[in-house]
């Protein structure tokens, strides 16, 4: 005590006696006001701890990823963890943090469904979709929407904006970037923060069943800004600051690239909040397609990302050469759409996606070595997206 008095004194001495009388004062009344707490030999809380992940968690992330955000890391054993070094993807979602002191409301009256404020969440927090008024008749209470505006849009759909409460982080960035206000009240935007905890129990209804809806076809929106945040973002929820300026370009680029997308990073903000453990931003779709994710240790990665474009071309051409001389047995018509095949747009490569279903059956059904080379290597007749990522998250 005489210690943190002498160390008062010595920090504030020059800044008047007041000063320090008041320090010294300060350091009395805490003295005064310690109580002892007396510590129950056995808990009385009739409230049990929340699981760490849901039981409908994937078994690793059971097994694993929630052993790791408990902190009890150290248990594991070395069998535990992937032999390959792969890790799996879309686990940041089981990492509700649920900080937010504030989070976004979204009043559809004013909404003008640019989808802005989707666009520059760095967390993917807030979400914009269409969908058929069919699926309001099984929607939960406080899950509403509203006519989508769009020229060539089908009767009868619909437009929400939808923000996972436990992933929000309070940044209040959305706001910012609304550009829609009530003309009435200019202070009132379509998006305004607002205390969070009486909203989450109802959003975290109203976003489990948001993720249910079936979601738009790829083929038929536009790639602009408010076509673009009706796709499903791959790089979703992860650990960065509130308000990163980096990650809402990285969740676009997921968006537009993700189900071929293949990341070559250097070491730096993107790294950690992109490679962290236990839990990993990167995700995948509903047919387990999404970004291929690596980082290198030094700032190489544009050499790095060379090599993921090399390897991919080498492998292309190789299961070319296969698929030609398997062009008998598999059918011309087959191996000539299949090379000959733009894919130069999201239609071009769902139908190249079709060929190579196809061209999957039809090789099991044949002997041949060069059949047997080719199965695995098919996949790399669709064309893949490589993209350099730098440390402080910009992209090329």
């Amino acid at each position: 005590l005489a210690k943190i008095r002498h160390a008062a004194e010595k920090s504030y001495g020059k800044r008047g006696t007041e000063v320090v009388r008041r320090n010294l004062a300060a350091i009395d009344a805490t003295l005064e006001s310690l109580v002892e707490v007396t510590v129950p030999a056995q808990p009385t809380s009739q409230r049990p701890r929340p699981d760490i992940v849901p039981r409908t968690a994937p078994d690793f992330v059971q097994r694993v990823t929630a052993l790791l955000l408990a902190g009890h890391g150290d248990h594991l054993p070395v069998s535990a963890f992937p032999v390959d070094g792969t890790w799996s993807l879309g686990t940041a979602i089981y990492d509700r943090r649920s900080l937010a002191l504030q989070m976004p409301s979204w009043d559809a009256s004013v909404c003008i469904q640019c989808n802005k404020c989707a666009l520059i969440c760095p967390h993917a927090a807030i979400r914009t979709t269409i969908f058929d008024e069919k699926h309001l008749t099984l929607a939960p209470a406080g899950f509403h929407a509203v006519d989508y505006k769009e020229r060539d849009a089908a009767p009868g759909t619909k437009f929400r904006v939808q923000v996972a409460p436990d992933d929000c982080t309070g940044c209040g960035l959305c706001v910012q970037f609304c550009p829609a206000k009530d003309k009435s009240n200019p202070r009132h935007k379509a998006i305004d923060m607002v205390p969070a905890e009486p909203l989450k129990p109802v959003e975290r209804t109203t976003f489990e069943y948001f993720q249910s809806l079936p979601l738009p076809d790829r083929r038929t929106v536009h790639l602009d800004v408010k076509g673009s945040q009706l796709l499903e973002p791959l790089f979703e929820f992860s650990g960065a600051c509130a308000g990163c300026g980096e990650t809402p370009y990285l969740k676009l680029l997921t968006q537009l690239f993700g189900d071929r997308l293949m990341v070559a990073n250097a070491t730096g903000c993107s790294s950690i909040y992109g490679g962290n453990l236990p839990t990993t931003p990167w995700s995948k779709n509903r047919d387990g397609r999404g970004p291929a994710w690596a980082n290198s240790l030094f700032e190489d990665n544009a050499e790095f990302g060379l090599g993921f474009r090399l390897s991919l071309d080498a492998h292309a051409g190789y299961a070319q050469s296969l698929l030609r001389s398997l062009a008998s047995e598999l059918g011309e018509e087959l191996v000539t759409s299949l090379l000959t095949a733009k894919q130069d747009g999201e239609s071009a490569i769902a139908e190249q996606r079709a060929r190579v279903v196809e061209l999957k059956q039809r090789l099991q059904r044949l002997s041949r070595i060069e059949a047997q080379l080719l199965l695995p290597l098919s996949d790399y007749l669709v064309k893949k997206s490589v993209w350099i990522v730098g440390g402080d998250g910009w992209a090329y």
